[in-house]
């Protein structure tokens, strides 16, 4: 148990994951041979600048780290990409045609040179940390300085300075009004001592061994940039022409980016997860399940909750974009950024809706009643229907008044509360003779059938049936008049005291 958890803690104290072998092999193989004591002098005057009078046995024991500058490859390569830019230089501004070959060469600079970046950016991550180490007057600046070539500007200003305050007009043109305050106030209370003249050497070393890195690196990625939008013009377009790049040295090529689907094309460049980035010691920061598109400029503007859904719509128009330039070069036609500035417009209107906020509810107004009356079609239909609702004599009365006639007591008759001319003396029109009229009923078949059924059945001699036939007027029915008929007939020929008779009529 406990020497798993040595491990695991060796493997966190591991800060250089990501350190390349090739060319430090090399250089510990030349330092190991007869040639190695002028690359370990030239290494000594460069980033750790030791001496022999000043922690000599530290400097003995302690094994020179080989400069990513003096590598064989990196020097080869930079000397290749100065001779391209200069030819395009001897070259006149109107001729931009390219051979096939030419191409192809430029083709594989691009992919070196992004390689050769990749490494670039984990060398100044580490000659960071050796400034870091190296620096001892200060050593609270690293954390309030994390970026490193703003912490390497202000260490170039205050060198062997124990107070900070008076380099601060210096400091005022690098850094903002807040974190000089910040430094004024630390460097009060600081811990740390004035450095060595050696010391103040290898510091002075590692700062320009940082400018030369730096350098170089811009000179690669200006290179990079200026061939990437000739030769993808529309991916660039879309997301740059540096991040274009590094997804061409991390697919081999525009070929194989354009077989690559969209939904991989998000994770080109996920960093893996090691025991240095567990602990907060990577030298990239990146969004969990996300690659180089995270950094795009579409998705980089775009707030934090919309990330990762901006990733998927940039992935998804660059698959097509990188078709298109594959398609440009291998038939030979004209190579334009036409499809890129397209599909890089599209999606800044798409990202712009995404933010704004959604619509209040609108509260509409309810529509304006219809009051007037809509004709209906007369017939014999509509008139039984209004005979069905029609207003009744009564209520006719109930609803008129007499004119300068008390009627009931002030309180109701002001509520409105009486009968009207019901309440009238004579008695209003109660007494006379108003019309009845029937409702007429439809003579159709299912009234007819209706009717049948409800004269139909057997009842006792307690209750009789009323129906009403077609015939104005009322039929009343004996249900027992038909029974007895039958009686009487059934008692003449089969009782038993009938006897025997002839069923012929009398003469």
């Amino acid at each position: 148990m406990a020497d798993a958890l040595l491990d695991d803690l060796d493997d966190l104290s591991d800060v250089e994951p990501e350190e390349e072998p090739s060319y430090e092999d090399r250089a510990e193989a030349g330092s190991s041979g007869d040639g190695g004591s002028s690359h370990d002098a030239a290494m000594c005057d460069g980033i750790n600048g030791t001496s022999s009078s000043a922690d000599g046995n530290a400097a003995a024991s302690t094994k020179q780290r080989p400069r990513l500058l003096d590598d064989t490859s990196l020097k080869s390569h930079l000397s290749s990409v100065r001779a391209v830019k200069s030819g395009d230089d001897q070259k006149p501004s109107a001729s931009d045609v390219t051979t096939k070959e030419e191409d192809e060469h430029q083709h594989v600079l691009i992919l070196a040179s992004n390689k050769h970046l990749v490494s670039l950016g984990h060398e100044i991550h580490r000659a960071h940390l050796e400034l870091c180490r190296q620096y001892h007057p200060f050593p609270e600046l690293e954390k309030l300085l994390t970026e490193t070539f703003q912490y390497r500007a202000a260490i170039e200003i205050i060198q062997n300075e124990m107070n900070v305050t008076k380099s601060n007009e210096e400091l005022n043109e690098i850094l903002t009004s807040n974190q000089i305050i910040t430094i004024s106030v630390a460097g009060s209370t600081t811990s740390g001592r004035r450095l060595t003249d050696d010391e103040l050497k290898a510091v002075n070393a590692t700062c320009l061994y940082l400018d030369q890195l730096k350098s170089t690196q811009t000179e690669l990625t200006t290179f990079v940039e200026s061939r990437m939008e000739r030769w993808a013009p529309s991916v660039c377009a879309l997301i740059g022409p540096s991040l274009a790049a590094q997804l061409l040295a991390s697919t081999g090529g525009l070929a194989e980016l354009t077989r690559i689907p969209a939904c991989n094309l998000q994770l080109l460049g996920k960093n893996k997860s090691t025991s240095a980035s567990r602990g907060g010691m990577a030298t990239q920061t990146r969004a969990q399940h996300a690659g180089y598109l995270i950094e795009c400029e579409l998705v980089q503007s775009t707030p934090n909750y919309l990330k990762m859904k901006a990733v998927k719509a940039v992935a998804g128009k660059l698959a097509l974009a990188a078709r298109t330039d594959h398609v440009n070069v291998e038939s030979g036609r004209k190579r334009t950024a036409a499809v890129g500035r397209k599909f890089h417009e599209e999606l800044r209107v798409k990202f712009g809706k995404w933010e704004e906020p959604d619509k209040a509810q609108v509260v509409k107004a309810l529509p304006k009643p219809d009051l007037s009356t809509k004709k209906r079609r007369g017939g014999r239909r509509i008139r039984r229907l209004k005979e069905r609702f029609e207003e009744t004599e009564m209520m006719k009365q109930a609803n008129r008044r007499a004119f300068s006639a008390e009627s009931g007591e002030y309180g109701d008759d002001a509520m409105g509360l009486t009968l009207g001319m019901l309440d009238n003396k004579e008695g209003g029109a109660m007494r006379n003779t108003v019309e009845k009229r029937k409702m007429r009923q439809a003579n159709t078949k299912a009234s007819r059938k209706r009717a049948v059924q409800m004269s139909s059945g057997a009842t006792n001699g307690l209750a009789s049936s009323m129906v009403f036939t077609p015939v104005q007027g009322l039929e009343l029915v004996n249900p027992d008049a038909n029974r007895e008929r039958v009686r009487q007939a059934n008692a003449k020929w089969f009782s038993e005291d009938a006897g025997f008779q002839s069923a012929l009529p009398k003469k």
